[in-house]
């Protein structure tokens, strides 16, 4: 096995980046199947950057993250300045080698949930001080599959806000909600649903279907991993329980120890514990002598990626998120989950997941929420953590209500 560097040091191009700038709206359209990309609010977006360039704040963004194509459509949209992004540490290992050349070209950071990642907090510091560009990052801590409901957020925003008040400086952040209008109908995307999975629906009504594919699936996935399903008449009661039943068979097979922290926490260990066999295997002088053994453990490991790949989208799947607001959209955020549901279990992920061609993408630039070096509210760093948090929460709660794509 070849060694792969568990940190990849960012080192900014610029002929890599004035390609991305030329390429990256082709790629947009013609990998991602986005035909229409625009910003809502963009003179909000502009008058901050301008602030940036001009030295008196610094800028972070805060975006949704709920598709693939969020980052790359967030990259392309906005023209004014480049922008640092912030990605998790696994997206190499199976995004493909045009990925792994650009991402550190382009100075984007790596970074590990629950991990440690002194690397990566090294540059993220500097580039946050120094300020060269404004920090994009996704506070959820991963894809969230929901463009209307924001799930809980990650420390992260709050210490690289921190830092540069730290450092003497303003504070913006800008929270960010992308959504996609689909082309597909969802008749045809419930016949994929059925055609992948041999199953009927006999509901009658859009809402009544999804409800019924999404009780089926949980069956389904129990089925395929030899569990039985969670008797409980509450649909979350069933699909938390199958979720850590599901963590619990990966756990084992991975040897850590079972049932420890959320069960985001849990995805998170078993996914890197996962990642590291397969992708970061050091070489030994006894590669050879040991090469059975080594095959094995991998073989284990993708037993257990493929398990945290499933949890990673089931742990979402929630027919009452039809019922927070207008439903449009929502039945189609659901019909996805459904179909990528399947392809988990087939052994895919995010990269493979499947998403309709002829969308249409909005990027909705929420109020800005600032903070002041020198404001006497911030208190200690606890406390100014804390402010900035529950700001930043409420900022992209209130986005996510008011994105219409």
């Amino acid at each position: 096995m070849s060694t792969v560097k568990q940190f990849p040091t960012p080192h900014f191009s610029k002929p890599v980046h004035w390609f991305s700038r030329i390429a990256g709206a082709l790629y947009v359209r013609s990998a991602l199947g986005i035909n229409e990309l625009r910003i809502a609010n963009p003179h909000v977006l502009g008058q901050e950057v301008k602030a940036f360039k001009q030295g008196r704040q610094s800028l972070i963004l805060a975006f949704r993250h709920t598709a693939k194509e969020d980052a790359p459509a967030l990259l392309v949209a906005v023209k004014q300045s480049h922008l640092c992004f912030l990605y998790g540490r696994d997206v190499l290992n199976w995004a493909g080698n045009a990925t792994k050349f650009l991402f550190p070209r382009l100075g984007f950071v790596a970074v590990q949930n629950r991990g440690n990642n002194k690397e990566g907090m090294h540059y993220l510091r500097r580039e946050v001080q120094q300020g060269r560009w404004p920090i994009a990052l996704a506070p959820e801590g991963q894809v969230t599959y929901h463009c209307h409901r924001c799930e809980p957020i990650e420390m992260g925003v709050a210490n690289l806000a921190s830092w540069a008040l730290e450092s003497g400086k303003d504070v913006c952040i800008l929270p960010i909600a992308v959504g996609y209008r689909y082309r597909d109908s969802l008749d045809a995307l419930l016949e994929r649903w059925k055609k992948e999975t041999g199953l009927d629906l006999t509901r009658a009504g859009n809402r009544q279907r999804l409800g019924e594919a999404c009780d089926k699936s949980l069956a389904l996935v129990a089925s395929f991993f030899g569990l039985v399903l969670p008797s409980d008449p509450d649909f979350i009661t069933r699909r938390n329980l199958l979720c850590e039943a599901l963590l619990a068979l990966g756990e084992e097979q991975a040897h850590l120890k079972a049932g420890q922290g959320t069960i985001l926490d849990r995805l998170f260990r078993l996914r890197y514990q996962g990642e590291d066999t397969l992708f970061n295997q050091e070489e030994t002088p006894h590669a050879l002598v040991e090469g059975a053994k080594a095959a094995y453990e991998q073989e284990q490991a993708r037993h257990f990626l493929r398990i945290s790949q499933v949890v990673d989208i089931l742990e979402y799947l929630d027919p009452s998120y039809l019922d927070e607001g207008e439903e449009g959209n929502r039945l189609f955020e659901v019909a996805l989950n459904l179909l990528d549901i399947n392809n988990r279990l087939c052994g895919g992920s995010i990269n493979t997941r499947y998403s309709p061609r002829g969308k249409r993408a909005t990027i909705l630039v929420g109020e800005p929420i600032r903070f002041e070096k020198h404001s006497p509210q911030q208190g200690g760093r606890r406390k100014r953590l804390s402010l900035i948090h529950e700001a930043v929460y409420q900022g992209l709660k209130k986005t996510s209500r008011e994105l219409k794509p």
